[in-house]
């Protein structure tokens, strides 16, 4: 029986003693700057910080509108930072925490590209999809489905000829069919925004039938990956 007390003894020995190790951590300030890769403009945003490799203690701190932020982190230890912000690729860093520490996070922005749907025909005046544009938006479709984290904007566009108002309100039922085939295709609709330009945006202005036919277009852009 007293073997079991000292044991008892013991152990509570040994748990006091860790745990006063652990209440002793030594809590240091990492700080710096949000900012923009490409011009070092600052930004606002979250950083959520982990700790390694077990991830058992975590947080979140916040770079104000300078771009500043601040943490108390564990000295010793090491830390997985990461930030998601809209616009921006994701930024992930593991850090060691000597101290007191200042250093930058710098966002690299996604690349918005655009891209011109070729063979994408309408009847004339009409909302429309001709047959021979269905291989091409099986294509498209096909890509988002396997990407699923895409986000596409589609943008319609006119020729300048006519009536302004006809011209987007055929903008935007031609973008609006795209999306609806797009769905059908099984592409969630969430993931597709439309956005009518009429004949505002010409790439051209000539005003010969080749010239109208390249004004005449529907444009995908890439906004998310």
């Amino acid at each position: 029986m007293r073997k079991i007390y000292l044991l008892a003894f013991f152990s509570l020995v040994f748990f006091t003693i860790t745990k006063a190790q652990e209440s002793n951590e030594t809590l240091v300030i990492v700080k710096g700057k949000m900012l923009k890769a490409t011009d070092s403009t600052t930004l606002e945003g979250n950083i959520l910080y982990e700790k390694l490799p077990y991830y058992d203690d975590m947080g979140m701190t916040s770079a104000k509108s300078d771009g500043s932020f601040e943490m108390n982190l564990v000295k010793g230890e090491s830390y997985n930072l990461s930030v998601t912000k809209n616009g921006f690729k994701k930024f992930t860093q593991e850090i060691k925490v000597e101290g007191d520490q200042t250093f930058n996070i710098y966002l690299i922005e996604d690349i918005v590209e655009l891209m011109k749907l070729e063979n994408l025909i309408f009847s004339r005046g009409s909302d429309q999809i001709s047959s021979s544009s269905f291989q091409e938006l099986d294509e498209l479709a096909l890509y988002l489905n396997e990407n699923p984290t895409l986000i596409i904007q589609l943008e319609g566009h006119t020729d300048f000829a006519g009536n302004p108002d006809a011209n987007m309100r055929l903008s935007e039922a031609r973008v609006l069919a795209v999306k609806d085939y797009l769905i059908a295709k099984k592409v969630k609709k969430n993931r597709i925004f439309t956005k009518a330009f009429g004949g505002t945006q010409p790439v051209t202005q000539e005003r010969t039938d080749e010239a109208k036919a390249l004004n005449r277009r529907v444009e995908v852009r890439f906004i998310r990956r």
